[in-house]
């Protein structure tokens, strides 16, 4: 089964590839993104939280703690390092069933059902 993204944003700006943050150097943000697999429509949406050091060095901390899991540190925000990085890392998560293929995204991302109670 082959995983593809199907959007990729941030809060207030649907389109990560025409989003610019005001310094590039100083980011903290989280994308949302829908995956599915190339043979359905349908999606699930993840998130994953991307940072630059100076970026981080703005979070107000909890406990001494400013940031948890999923967490991307990057230099300097720049969308082909982030997407490319993000591709290879939801290609590599492909797996025989589609509740596999979750699984190993859980890994490196938030997923919108986390923490859901039916």
């Amino acid at each position: 089964m082959k995983l593809v993204i199907r959007s990729l944003g941030v809060w207030g700006h649907p389109n990560l590839r025409t989003w610019e943050p005001e310094d590039p150097e100083a980011v903290t943000e989280v994308i949302y993104f829908d995956v599915g697999t190339d043979t359905a429509k349908s999606a699930d949406t993840f998130n994953l939280r991307i940072a630059t050091p100076k970026g981080l060095e703005q979070l107000d901390s909890s406990d001494g703690i400013v940031a948890i899991r999923p967490l991307l540190v990057i230099k300097r925000y720049d969308f082909d390092v982030v997407w490319n990085w993000l591709q290879k890392k939801v290609a590599e998560c492909s797996a025989k069933t589609w509740e596999e293929s979750v699984q190993n995204l859980r890994y490196y991302f938030g997923w919108e059902y986390d923490n859901f109670n039916a």
